[in-house]
């Protein structure tokens, strides 16, 4: 039986400083569950989570996010796959 492969979205949030917080989510939410649209509809004082319990987290302020563009879709790691298959991700 074959694998099912998700596909990532990857994301590009460049921040005030000059830092790029690079970022993928699973190409297949919905458009009003990816961050990208939480991003747009946040208001200036919201905070952003981005990272697993394993490579830590980013806490990101919305007034720090200059802008966010969209990256390649790209195969989703198979470590990480089974990571998630065991429960250790959302």
């Amino acid at each position: 039986m074959e694998e099912d492969i998700v596909m990532l979205q990857e994301y590009h949030i460049h921040l005030l400083d000059g830092t790029v917080v690079r970022f993928s989510e699973d190409d297949d939410l919905p458009v009003e569950k990816r961050l990208i649209t939480k991003i747009r509809k946040a208001k200036p004082t919201d905070v952003f989570s981005i990272g697993n319990p394993f490579d830590g987290y980013k806490y990101i302020p919305r007034s720090s996010i200059l802008y966010a563009e969209t990256g390649d879709i790209v195969e989703e790691d198979p470590m990480v796959r089974k990571l998630r298959e065991a429960g250790c991700f959302p």
